[in-house]
């Protein structure tokens, strides 16, 4: 029986090396019937000469963003290419993860033998270390805003098995087409992070189902992107988008009755968070310690009077 067609998406920005890495072990994967996009978010650094030579067809091909878009706007490009030719799955794919060969085949035996799943995702665990969890399914305490997705953890056999969960990481994330139909694309306003978290609430409320598979694998660097220059600490961007988008999601997503008080709980989080960044830059002498406080300054402020998407000039 022929294998149900898989469109992978991998977005770029300036992170053509990590990409090559990726794009290796998809070429290693025993699933065949794959079709890989790569969307450049308007590198700057040589991306497209290097990638260009890997994704010849009908293997795979390299789509220009033109400008960086994030990873929703990127990754909306891609799933929109996915619709259009037809795709069974679309499988999204950060360029630093890595996956195991058995990972895409394991991931769309289990979507088959669920009908109600409609968002399949492997354990992913650290690159660096491959015997600590990077991400195994996800669940959100929303009255503590926790949200637990067993980072850290050691892969030492409580994973290994498959359950229903509230929320999947897109590093990683096998999704059918009927998702893509009945509820929509990545929400834009996002632009990078929480947007797989809020796609999967949104499927959930559609009547789709998460599942976890911990027999498919994936490994995962961590933030290689959006963090590259933060060595030790969060980089500016993470913590504007980070700060901004947990107050989005709580707002979307949060029980009406507990909303007011995760909502207060995170804006509460915010002078602790600051004093950390600012005593780390002091102390211990980690570069951009106020460019950093301010970004989460900045995120709340823009949560509160609704500026979402892009905010290329926030941080200037």
């Amino acid at each position: 029986m022929e294998q149900p067609s898989v469109c992978v998406i991998v977005l770029n920005w300036n992170g053509w090396r990590d990409t090559v890495r990726c794009l290796a072990a998809l070429r290693a994967s025993s699933y065949t019937n794959l079709h890989v996009v790569v969307v450049d978010n308007g590198s700057t650094d040589g991306s497209a000469v290097h990638l260009a030579p890997l994704l010849q067809t009908p293997w795979g091909e390299l789509v220009r963003a033109g400008y960086n878009r994030g990873f929703t706007g990127g990754a909306n490009i891609g799933l929109r290419l996915a619709l259009e030719r037809g795709a069974e799955y679309v499988f999204l794919l950060n360029n630093d993860a890595m996956v195991e060969s058995s990972c895409i085949a394991t991931l769309v035996e289990a979507a088959a033998q669920r009908p109600d799943a409609g968002l399949v995702g492997p354990k992913i665990v650290w690159s660096e270390d491959p015997g600590r969890i990077w991400s195994a399914g996800m669940s959100v305490a929303w009255r503590r805003v926790a949200i637990e997705s067993h980072a850290n953890q050691p892969d030492d056999g409580p994973f290994d098995g498959r359950r229903l969960v509230q929320g999947l990481s897109g590093c990683a994330l096998l999704v059918k087409r009927g998702v893509l139909e009945q509820v929509g694309l990545l929400d834009d306003r996002y632009f990078a992070y929480y947007e797989d978290l809020d796609w999967c609430i949104r499927a959930r409320h559609a009547g789709f189902r998460c599942l976890y598979v911990g027999a498919a694998r994936t490994m995962h660097s961590g933030s290689a992107t959006s963090n590259r220059d933060g060595g030790r600490s969060q980089s500016a961007l993470l913590n504007y988008y980070g700060t901004r988008n947990i107050l989005l999601f709580l707002a979307t997503h949060a029980p009406p009755a507990e909303r007011p008080i995760a909502l207060a709980r995170q804006a509460g989080k915010l002078p602790s968070a600051v004093a950390h960044v600012i005593a780390g830059g002091l102390l211990l002498r980690r570069p951009g310690a106020r460019r950093r406080a301010w970004a989460l300054v900045l995120g709340a402020i823009d949560a509160a009077r609704g500026r979402f998407g892009a905010r290329y000039g926030a941080l200037s």
